[in-house]
């Protein structure tokens, strides 16, 4: 009896060994897992973290690249990545390749993202825009706030004010005004319809006072790309120093004295400033055979003899208050969304300031591959 029940024993404890021993086998198998699953997806949030840090500084600076392998330390992992602009079909796009290790891990990803376009200016609120009295300033011109197409086009429901002000307006000399209100176009007429013209808005002393702060740029970007010529970008202190067709960003920093500036018979676009520091930059007359696409920034303009398409805003607090501009209903200002992104992403892609103010763009993730 005494033998049986010691054989017993010896059996159970055996049994007990066997199943410690397989129990401390799974239950180490699992730790092991448990940390190699934890390394997988730690060494992915590096790879996916570095990729969002490099979206971020792509949105900070457009020229921001690295065709060559960088190294970096992030989150106890090693780094390794390139940026490099590629093709997908016939898509120009910006290719970030990330490669991550952490402890024996490792994990590739490859984003491809693209710029999205330029920007309206948030000060844009009318198709001409001033925090002084217009009256006299449109003439008997065409003023239409309703979004265009860079034919003409109208793209329904999607406009702004014809005419936005910081003070009251009265249309003075039977100027055809129409625009966008809360998504119901107006068509030009006379008289218009007064939803179309927004009066006395209230700026709440933030008016920008130079083209620079309206784009919501640091001082002297502007200027800075007129100088660098690219694009045909131009810098000028006299209206004699202007080259055509007008591209990119134009510049024209003058004096107080009156000037008139005839643009020819070119198809010019893109940024054109006339501006000095203290905005008293007087143009009498601005004149071209053919319209001008973009966005036109100005101190003080009178005698608007152009089309323009795409928007002008006059930054002096002292516009024209005596003279009239008859016969002038032959022009017009036709607001374009596009006609002023286009502008803007030029200026945003050569200054670098993608990130600030009102100009800040966004970078579209197209693709992600791990």
């Amino acid at each position: 009896m005494g033998r049986a029940v010691i054989i017993i024993l010896i059996g159970a404890f055996v049994v007990f060994g066997v199943f410690a021993i397989s129990s401390l086998r799974t239950s180490k198998h699992a730790e092991i897992e448990a940390v190699n699953n934890y390394k997988t997806n730690y060494v992915r949030n590096i790879s996916l973290s570095t990729i969002d840090i490099l979206m971020s500084k792509l949105a900070d600076s457009v020229n921001f690249r690295a065709p060559n392998e960088q190294i970096m330390n992030l989150m106890g992992g090693l780094v390794k990545y390139t940026i490099k602009d590629t093709l997908i079909g016939t898509d120009s796009v910006i290719q970030i390749k990330v490669y991550a290790e952490y402890e024996g891990n490792s994990k590739e990803t490859i984003a491809y993202v693209k710029f999205t376009g330029g920007f309206v200016p948030p000060t844009l609120r009318g198709a001409i825009t001033a925090n002084a009295n217009l009256n006299k300033t449109i003439s008997d011109m065409v003023i239409d706030g309703r979004d265009h197409d860079l034919s003409g086009k109208v793209i329904p429901n999607s406009g702004i004010y014809g005419v936005s002000s910081g003070t009251s307006f009265t249309n003075l000399q039977g100027a055809m005004i129409g625009g966008t209100v809360n998504g119901v176009d107006y068509p030009p007429k006379y008289p218009e319809n007064p939803v179309v013209i927004e009066q006395n808005y209230d700026w709440g002393g933030t008016f920008p006072e130079s083209p620079d702060k309206i784009l919501g740029f640091p001082e002297g970007t502007l200027k800075s790309i007129a100088q660098s010529k690219v694009n045909g970008s131009q810098y000028v202190t006299s209206v004699g120093q202007l080259k055509f067709p007008l591209r990119g960003v134009t510049y024209l920093e003058l004096s107080s004295s009156a000037v008139k500036i005839d643009l020819g018979n070119s198809e010019n676009s893109g940024i054109l400033v006339v501006h000095n520091s203290t905005t008293s930059t007087k143009v009498t007359q601005l004149r071209s055979s053919k319209p001008f696409k973009g966005l036109i920034i100005g101190d003080y303009m009178f005698h608007l003899h152009l089309d323009i398409l795409g928007g002008l805003i006059l930054l002096s607090p002292n516009l024209e208050m005596n003279n009239e501009c008859k016969g002038n209903n032959d022009h017009k200002i036709y607001y374009s969304s596009a006609a002023i992104k286009d502008a803007t992403f030029f200026a945003s892609q050569v200054s670098g300031q993608t990130g600030i103010g009102s100009g800040k763009r966004s970078i579209n993730l197209m693709y992600l591959f791990e």
